[in-house]
C-alpha cells in the first residue's frame, strides 16, 4: 500500500501574483480570510517579504483620489502560532482599512 501525504503550507499568498502581493488591501483580504500565515509563504520572494514587513511593523497610509492621506497605523498583530504558522487577527486599522476599500 502506498501513502502519500501532502504538506502545504501556505494561505494564499504565494499563490498571488506578483502584481497582487504589493497591493496591501488585497494581502490583508487574504490574510482576515485565513487568520494566519507560514514564515515560508511569508519569505516566498522579496514581493511578499516587504508587505509583510510594512503590515507587520511599519503601518499604512494610503492617499485617495483627491489627494486626502489616510493613515491606518499597523495593520496585524500575531497572537501565536507554532512554527511554521503565525496566527494574526486585524487591528482596528486593518479593519477599517477594508471597510474603505471593499471588493
Amino acid at each position: 500500500m502506498t501513502r502519500v501525504i501532502v504538506c502545504s503550507f501556505s494561505s494564499g499568498l504565494d499563490d498571488m501574483k506578483r502584481k497582487d502581493q504589493r497591493d496591501v488591501v488585497k494581502v490583508l483580504r487574504i490574510l482576515a480570510q485565513c487568520g494566519r500565515f507560514s514564515v515560508f509563504e511569508a519569505t516566498a520572494n522579496q514581493t511578499i517579504a516587504t508587505m509583510m514587513d510594512k503590515i507587520l511593523h511599519k503601518g499604512c497610509t494610503l492617499v485617495a483620489a483627491d489627494g486626502t492621506k489616510r493613515n491606518y497605523g499597523l495593520l496585524l498583530k500575531t497572537t501565536g502560532g507554532a512554527f511554521p504558522w503565525t496566527e494574526i487577527e486585524l487591528t482596528a486599522g486593518g479593519k477599517q482599512l477594508l471597510e474603505d476599500n471593499p471588493a
